[in-house]
């Protein structure tokens, strides 16, 4: 068991151990409870956020033409432009 010390400004360090065994990181959220004498860190879960490296390409088609800058551009625009019809 490991132990750490609560700091001035009310803070813990969760040893490094804990939180890869946790999956937890920077900016995790956490549901606090004091229960029956106990301090209890519950983590939330949180959406999963992918790099762009993983989801490159997971909408391309085999086969599919891709699109020019300027065709990607000016069916942007068009959508756009639909979206605020009066």
């Amino acid at each position: 068991m490991e132990t750490v010390t609560l700091s001035s400004k009310g803070q813990l360090v969760i040893p490094k151990a804990v939180r890869n065994d946790a999956h937890v990181v920077a900016g995790s959220q956490f549901e606090v409870r004091y229960l029956k004498g106990e301090i209890r860190l519950r983590p939330l879960s949180a959406p999963n956020i992918s790099s762009l490296e993983e989801v490159a390409g997971c909408l391309a088609h085999p086969g599919r033409k891709r699109l020019s800058e300027a065709a990607v551009q000016a069916a942007i625009r068009d959508k756009l432009k639909a979206r605020h019809k009066p």
